[in-house]
């Protein structure tokens, strides 16, 4: 199977409004275990960064204007990996990466063709959501259950997060991670009296003050170790799992 690994560095967070600043990809066989093509590179932007995205990237005006490719010859480039990949694969790449590239694709007259997406986050057998850093540090080999953590020498560097995850995914057994994948996520809330909203936090459920719920974002195969795990009750919600992430 061929995984590809993006990750964008972006001018903000809204796909509608900013940017994609920096391009790290990397297609990988999980037959033999290993790059096949690596790209990383800057794009030129119509805009000026901010001081804050400066700070956290560490990518500047400056560095775009001097090596930062056009959009359109930005785009190609990505697009040929995209076709010979038959799955893509990130951290928090549904929530982030994914919207930024359909817009990218969009003002390019492009559509992205349909392909699994599988996200470091939750489609991981076993394995707790984090930030990506933590999640290298923290990592277990699921063969011998032995720590073999490792770090990511340079977080917010697109190419340096897209081989970290790469990492965390060949660990395990590729059959259950598309399993995984595959698997719907579904809404759940909880309705635990207040004095138990800490209960609620440590099982992942978090506030939305819009529609006035505690709740999270669980693959269906979870559910039932979720529901017997609580000491509250828990019922599958219908409000789409987009909506609380963006309204």
């Amino acid at each position: 199977m061929i995984l590809l690994s993006i990750d964008f560095e972006t001018s903000g967070l809204d796909p509608e409004k900013n940017e994609i600043t920096e391009v790290g990809a990397v297609l990988w066989s999980t037959s033999f275990h290993r790059a096949m093509e690596t790209a990383s590179y800057f794009i030129q932007t119509s805009a000026p960064l901010s001081k804050e995205i400066t700070d956290l990237t560490g990518i500047n005006s400056a560095m775009l204007t001097k090596f930062g490719y056009p959009q359109e010859i930005a785009y190609e480039n990505l697009e040929d990996m995209i076709e010979q990949a038959d799955a893509f694969v990130g951290q928090n790449v549904i929530r982030f990466d994914k919207r930024f590239l359909e817009a990218w694709a969009k003002k390019n007259g492009k559509t992205i063709p349909e392909k699994l997406w599988i996200d470091t986050r939750t489609d991981l057998p076993g394995v707790k959501s984090k930030h990506l850093g933590y999640m290298a540090a923290d990592a277990v080999d699921p063969a011998t259950g032995r720590p073999c953590g490792f770090l990511n020498p340079f977080p917010h560097n697109a190419v340096s997060d897209c081989l970290t995850v790469l990492r965390l995914i060949d660990m395990h057994p590729i059959d259950a991670v598309v399993a995984r994948a595959k698997q719907p996520t579904v809404v759940l809330q909880s309705h635990q009296e207040r004095q138990d909203n800490g209960a609620a936090k440590k099982l992942g459920f978090v506030w939305n003050p819009k529609y006035g719920i505690w709740w999270i974002g669980a693959k269906e195969g979870d559910v039932e170790g979720i529901v017997k795990s609580a000491p509250f009750n828990i019922s599958i919600e219908k409000i789409p799992l987009e909506q609380l992430w963006y309204d």
